[in-house]
């Protein structure tokens, strides 16, 4: 996507699009935003003049949103751009299961198809709610809901992900244990810090590279992943309640087959 757009500024345009003039906290919940991000991403659109904010007459607490001409007009040419890239998303996975899969994600999205239709209207041509992009966003922020829930402060997600992959692969190199738990440079580097200071990853230079570093589970991390894996496991199951068992083991199998566009980390190693 060339220029500043971002995903879950579309997310808001699209959600408009379905829902004329919904309120501010409608379009955040549909667009899977916290109320925060809501009101920035809004504030932009604004500012962009692509999005239009009024006080509601029923309730003046509250914002109702439209969109503008000039968003109209903005869409007609991004909108294609935007369907390459769910097209692309949905590539590592074979033709006849791609359907099947983003209808498993509606559910796992906690969405339902209703929800996602809105009362589209032609003027403004966008990319469903239903795109792939957008429900793993919409998934994602149920997955944080639940960590939160079971997990009682005690490990963040991208924590847990760094300790995954130092123990499955052990003594790996910084950056591409950030690559395999799926976070930025900078992320990768705060996370490392701060594990380290806890005692739960040890850290060398990486003899391969002298600005490099290498990275290892201690011994008492190890056996309090092994204390608390109930309750990750649980964060899993309640994550994927909405499937069937069934159902689970091909979800999980395609998802992975579009994180890694087609070769799980086994092969990336």
């Amino acid at each position: 996507m060339p220029g500043d757009l971002t995903g879950p500024q579309y997310a808001v345009l699209s959600t408009l699009a379905a829902f004329p003039d919904a309120d501010q906290q409608r379009v955040a919940r549909l667009a899977s935003l916290d109320k925060s991000s809501a009101a920035d991403v809004v504030a932009r659109l604004v500012r962009k003049a692509w999005i239009q904010r009024e006080r509601s007459q029923e309730d003046a607490r509250r914002y109702t949103l439209s969109l503008t001409p000039a968003a109209s007009i903005a869409l007609s040419s991004i909108t294609p751009q935007v369907s390459a890239v769910q097209d692309a998303l949905l590539a590592p996975l074979p033709k006849t299961r791609r359907k099947a899969f983003v209808q498993e994600l509606v559910a796992v999205a906690r969405r339902t198809t209703s929800e996602l239709a809105g009362s589209r209207q032609s003027v403004y041509p966008v990319v469903e709610l239903a795109a792939p992009g957008h429900l793993i966003r919409c998934a994602q922020q149920v997955h944080t809901t639940y960590w939160a829930e079971i997990m009682e402060g005690r490990l963040t997600g991208p924590q847990y992900a760094v300790l995954h992959v130092a123990a499955r692969w052990p003594r790996i190199n910084q950056t591409r244990l950030g690559e395999l738990a799926a976070l930025d440079k900078n992320s990768t580097t705060d996370i490392a810090n701060r594990l380290v200071r806890r005692g739960w990853l040890d850290r060398d230079k990486d003899p391969a590279d002298g600005r490099g570093r290498i990275l290892s589970l201690s011994k008492a991390a190890a056996q309090w992943l092994d204390d608390v894996h109930p309750r990750i496991e649980l964060v899993q199951q309640r994550l994927l309640e909405p499937l069937s068992p069934a159902a689970r083991t091909g979800f999980l199998r395609d998802l992975s087959r579009m994180a890694f566009e087609g070769n799980p980390p086994e092969a990336a190693t």
